[in-house]
């Protein structure tokens, strides 16, 4: 009865193990806590993203029916250094005012000829969640620089009862740059060693929870093959 026990024990235990593991928090990409000194981004009004990757969107006072725009310049001046650069848009920190403008604005990201991102400057549409997955930005290799261009803007059907109050919005998005070894793809596929272990959380998470299925279903099949030699 102990040993029966005991073996239930170890099915239950992997069982937790898996859920855990699959509704485990992940995060979208390896964040690095500061931007390497040779990755310079700022727009073309001057500010610049901070050394921690924060750039702070403010919006005060704007008008219905307003628009504007704003472009983004990213750079890496970092000497034979590649890096992958990523954007994520942080909940907005502060939201004042009759309208909340995270949502009343619309925002559309246009990045290497292709709109990434359309929708409430809050960075969440119907099928993107810019607040949880990162965008992507490619990789800079030395001396790379690219634009992204955002443009805002703010319906005209709103009324003076949406302003009855001064509206204020702010909030950050968050630029995160990676080391890569190589930007080259048929050189890390020459280099790619045999058997690589995982590299990021997320390659160990899947690893482990493969690990936890395969040890669950090698149990059961024991189990059962032990269950019917007794029968035998």
């Amino acid at each position: 009865m102990k040993r029966k026990n005991w073996k239930y024990t170890i099915i239950y235990v992997l069982v937790v193990a898996i859920v855990s593991l699959i509704l485990w928090p992940t995060s979208t990409q390896a964040q690095s806590k500061e931007l390497p000194q040779g990755m310079v981004i700022g727009d073309d009004q001057g500010i610049f993203v901070k050394k921690n990757g924060k750039y702070l969107v403010e919006v005060n006072d704007v008008m219905p029916g307003k628009k504007w725009h704003t472009t983004i310049s990213m750079i890496n001046m970092e000497k034979d250094t590649p890096y992958s650069l990523t954007m994520l848009i942080s909940k907005p920190s502060l939201i004042a005012g009759s309208l909340d403008l995270s949502t009343a604005i619309q925002m559309k990201i246009t990045y290497e000829n292709e709109i990434v991102y359309e929708g409430p400057v809050s960075g969440i549409n119907l099928t993107q969640n810019l607040q949880n997955t990162a965008l992507e930005l490619g990789t800079f290799k030395a001396g790379d620089s690219r634009a992204m261009e955002v443009d805002f803007s703010l319906s005209g059907e709103y009324t003076k009862k949406d302003f009855s109050e001064k509206n204020v919005m702010e909030n950050v998005w968050n630029f995160y740059a990676v080391k890569t070894k190589s930007t080259d793809s048929n050189e890390i596929e020459n280099n790619k060693p045999l058997g690589k272990l995982p590299q990021t959380g997320e390659e160990w998470r899947q690893t482990i929870l493969y690990v936890c299925l395969g040890l669950f279903l090698l149990l059961i099949v024991l189990l059962f093959g032990k269950e019917k030699r007794k029968k035998k």
